[in-house]
């Protein structure tokens, strides 16, 4: 008779013991998840310390919890983030020389500054030449805006028709 009593309190017992309300992993999810969501609206980027006791949160969720697969796919977008950056196009080929535009001049400067901001890792180090390369291409945009080749006419951006580039007549070239 204690032989059936132990063998049917050893299925409950075991139930018991790995029914969902044992598993931690969720709440502990929930709680870097909370950590995670604050980074986030802080805008706190992801190479900062301050990640790191969000990657320890979701390293601490059990490996046999339900909420660990969510733990692992949110492990790996931080850590990708916090990877190497790849080289990024932000600018088109320009040409330097005897020969060329100011605007193929501008483009080559606007290429350099964006290979530059591809190999600067440090966050506080990439914010001026962003601001660089923002300007730069600013300013790629108004010559290519305003320059036009040899026998077209600049009335297309609002000059007058006929008005050569470099008359001194027409709205164009006022801002001159």
């Amino acid at each position: 008779m204690a032989t059936r009593r132990f063998a049917a309190t050893v299925p409950l017992a075991l139930a018991l013991l790995f029914t969902p309300g044992c598993d931690k992993g969720p709440e502990q999810l929930r709680d870097a998840d909370a950590q995670y969501r604050a980074l986030i609206e802080r805008k706190v980027p992801p190479r900062d310390t301050a990640w790191d006791a969000v990657i320890a949160a979701l390293d601490a969720v059990p490996k046999d919890s339900k909420a660990r697969p969510e733990a692992d796919r949110r492990l790996a977008a931080i850590r990708t983030l916090r990877g190497d950056l790849p080289p990024r196009p932000l600018a088109t080929p320009g040409a330097t020389g005897a020969g060329t535009s100011e605007a193929d001049r501008k483009r080559a400067a606007c290429e350099a500054l964006a290979r530059k901001l591809g190999a600067t890792q440090d966050e506080k180090a990439r914010e001026p030449v962003q601001k660089a390369l923002a300007e730069c291409h600013a300013e790629l945009t108004r010559l290519e805006a305003h320059g036009h080749p040899p026998g077209e006419q600049g009335h297309e951006h609002g000059g007058e028709p006929g008005a050569t580039h470099g008359s001194g007549s027409g709205a164009h070239d006022a801002g001159r």
